[in-house]
């Protein structure tokens, strides 16, 4: 891996964001349009962009962006597919006590960065979540649906604490609040997903207070390969897997929830496949929501590894028909 810092100073940063990136060359435009604006008052920020496409074809728009970007821009890449390993090697870069996520797919609202840390604050949180809106340019069957599943709302009104986790994009986490596994996520889960389920797990273990505000939020530009049934069924299939292979980890193995889970699983699929095959049968938009379901509720049961769809890293490469790198204008 060759790292270059495009721009910096020898002022001590406060707040770290990692931003991976993986062959979305318009969609890190916009997540980096958006960081850009940003500040949070009396703090010091950095942004560093770990490049995950093997041909590292976000260099040259990173450093010229850089160029005219008010906040610390740091460039690294990661040739390994993998969002495990780029979140990982960006964490070795990272400075700030404070680290925030965003995806390259993702466009953070002019307080975003602002309201997580005064929640953060305030709720003396590990971890801050805030909504994520998806939207689509697509017209479609089902788009509704479709971006109902790819949005993140709770539809909780303010701040507070929460049990749940919902994923490493789009949060803030104090680092100092926690000791980190190493490395913090798991490189097993590259082509999967989930690297983020462990390693909030493990917060969780150590007493990590959790807190979601819609006070802000970030909007998810979906990539149109991902708006078919065929991948929203594999995700919820893999999400379905979650809590049955937390339960089955070594690190945390628990017989009694992987069974729990297994039977919930059961049920669940049980219920909502025989709804989803009718509500299809008459072209109905539930039909969506009764897959996802029964997907989810397979995903529990057959939770083991050799059922695990692969979707990121270098399988996305193949499952999208990638060929080639689209350079960044």
């Amino acid at each position: 891996m060759k790292a270059l810092i495009v721009k910096s100073t020898l002022t001590p940063v406060d707040i770290s964001i990692v931003v991976p990136t993986f062959n979305r060359p318009e969609g890190l435009k916009n997540a980096l349009e958006s960081l850009s604006i940003q500040s949070v008052e009396g703090r010091t920020l950095e942004i560093i962009v770990a490049d995950n496409a093997p041909d590292g074809n976000a260099r040259a728009y990173v450093e010229t962006f850089a160029e005219q970007c008010p906040i610390d821009l740091h460039y690294i890449h990661v040739p390994d597919p993998g969002v495990a390993n780029a979140r990982n090697e960006a964490l070795e870069k990272a400075q700030g006590d404070y680290l925030a996520f965003l995806d390259d797919d993702q466009i953070a609202t002019p307080n975003w960065l602002a309201t997580l840390f005064e929640k953060a604050q305030h709720f003396n949180a590990t971890l801050v979540f805030c909504p994520t809106y998806a939207q689509s340019q697509l017209d479609i069957r089902y788009k509704a649906e479709f971006l109902e599943f790819f949005t993140r709302d709770i539809h909780k009104q303010g701040s507070t604490l929460v049990d749940e986790f919902f994923g490493c994009g789009n949060s803030l986490l104090d680092r100092r609040k926690i000791a980190l596994p190493s490395p913090p996520f798991c490189p097993s889960t590259n082509e999967t997903g989930g690297e983020d389920d462990l390693l909030f797990s493990y917060l969780q273990n150590q007493g990590g207070r959790i807190v979601w505000t819609n006070d802000t939020n970030a909007l998810e530009d979906v990539d149109d390969r991902r708006m078919t049934k065929r991948y929203i069924k594999q995700r919820s299939f893999a999400y379905g897997q979650g809590p049955s292979r937390l339960c089955a980890a070594p690190e945390n193995f628990n017989l009694l929830g992987l069974f729990k889970w297994s039977i919930i699983g059961a049920l669940q699929f049980a219920v909502y496949w025989p709804l989803s095959v009718l509500t299809h049968l008459f072209r109905s938009h539930r039909s969506i929501w009764f897959m996802r379901k029964a997907a989810e509720g397979a995903g529990k049961v057959l939770w083991f590894e050799s059922f695990r769809p692969k979707l990121y890293g270098k399988a996305w490469l193949k499952f999208s028909g990638i060929t080639k790198s689209t350079p960044i204008q």
